[in-house]
Formats: structure tokens, sequence, C-alpha cells
């Protein structure tokens, strides 16, 4: 279907953002044990220590920002899953509407009707799936700026 992705490749890059969300909490751990291996003391000691403590709580609420995103791209490619199922079962339903009109004219408005109904909530669910899908892009804005200023690049 145009203009929608596949799910695979939003499960492939949920996998690649976890992946950074892994490494995030890997990099504030580190830290933590390396300011906590400094035998620095002192009022410059105490302050970089604040500050350090203050990096690694950034880190670590990137990294569950970065796991909420991967966690979203995963439900939308499950809902893209059933779009393109209902989209498919659709193609069948209009398959048993030409097989009505040919063979059995007496079922073919009752078969129309469900396939409206079905045609209806297929148009529901695109529209979920393309609101869901701007709020993913917007959380990932969101975590892209939060790194940057974690960083000192925002």
């Amino acid at each position: 279907m145009p203009g929608l992705p596949d799910p695979a490749h939003l499960d492939a890059l949920a996998d690649r953002i976890a992946g950074h969300a892994a490494a995030t909490r890997a990099s504030a751990v580190r830290l933590g044990t390396a300011v906590a291996a400094t035998a620095w003391r002192g009022a410059a000691a105490t302050a970089f220590g604040i500050e350090a403590e203050l990096t690694i709580s950034g880190l670590g609420a990137a990294a569950l920002r970065l796991d909420d995103a991967a966690d979203a791209l995963r439900r939308h490619a499950r809902r893209i899953s059933v779009l393109f199922s209902d989209v498919a079962r659709l193609g069948v339903d209009e398959l048993g509407l030409l097989d009505d009109a040919l063979f059995h004219p007496g079922q073919l408005l009752p078969d129309a009707g469900r396939l409206l109904d079905d045609g209806v909530g297929v148009v529901g669910d695109g529209v979920r799936v393309v609101g869901d899908g701007v709020r993913v892009v917007g959380d990932g804005v969101g975590v892209v700026g939060d790194a940057l200023g974690l960083i000192g690049l925002g």
C-alpha cells in the first residue's frame, strides 16, 4: 500500500532505537562507575559530582524516552499490519460481490452493505494509523532534541 511504511521496516527501526536506549543506559553506568572511582575531594569535586549525577539522570531519562519511542513504533507497525489485513479482506469481499452479481444476485445488496461497513472501518483504521505515525514522529523529534540538549548541542 503506497504511503504506509513496511511494518517489518518499522520493527527494525524500533530495534535500532531500543539498541540506542541500551547504549545510553550503558553510558550512564560507565559514567557513574568512573565518577565513583575518583579519589578527588573538595568543593570542585562536589560540584563535578553533582553535574555528573545530573548527566547520569538525564541519560536515564533519555533511555526511557528512547524505549517509549521504540514501543510506539512497534505498536504503529502492528496497526499498519492490521490495516493491510483489512485491505486484503476487502479485496476478497469485492470478489465475493462479483460472485454474487453473477451467481447469487439476491445476496448482492446485503454483501454490498457489509463491504461498505468494512470499508468505513478500514478508513477509520487508516486515519488512526496516520495519527499514530504523526505522534511517533513527534516523539522521535523530542527524543533527538533531548539527546542534543544532554550533550550540549541543543
